[in-house]
């Protein structure tokens, strides 16, 4: 399989705000680390509210989910700078070694939230966005989360070899 349009303007979104949050977490790691455990709660909670705010209000699920995905999102930077103020830590030269790795789960996450709401409204009525997505190995990851799903298979094989 080869990269499509949708890989590479995906790559640059989860890309960006890994490198803008790896950025930050040089100087303010607890923040990021609040930002990134906030945002991916926010993103699954939006998923779970989905449905339910969609048979209580008749929206689209689109709207829904970027909606509400965003009004977490913001509640959860908001929340990781209260947190900040709380409970503020450093962990000096690791935070070189742990910056990136939360850097790109919060890309992850809101890739995630951007590519699902995008999906939800235009793959219904657009086909070739639709087979994009099919074809497109970073949007198949990012809708399904395969790479977390293989990295903690990947952790059950160690723990049960007892590695």
């Amino acid at each position: 399989m080869q990269f499509n349009w949708l890989d590479y303007v995906l790559l640059g979104i989860v890309a960006t705000v890994a490198a803008v949050q790896f950025l930050r977490s040089v100087r303010d790691f607890s923040r990021i680390l609040y930002e990134t455990l906030l945002m991916v709660g926010a993103v699954v909670a939006a998923t779970w509210l989905v449905l339910p705010l969609q048979k209580l209000t008749g929206l689209g699920a689109s709207v829904l989910f970027g909606g509400v995905g965003l009004v977490l999102v913001i509640i959860a930077i908001i929340l990781a700078a209260l947190s900040n103020r709380l409970a503020p830590f450093d962990l000096g030269i690791f935070n070189y070694a742990l910056g990136p790795a939360f850097a790109v789960v919060c890309g992850y996450a809101l890739g995630h939230l951007v590519l699902r709401t995008v999906h939800l409204a235009v793959s219904p009525r657009n086909l070739k966005f639709a087979e994009a997505v099919q074809h497109s190995l970073v949007a198949r990851d990012l809708l399904y989360f395969k790479t977390a799903y293989e990295i903690l298979v990947f952790l059950r094989f160690v723990r049960w070899k007892g590695v």
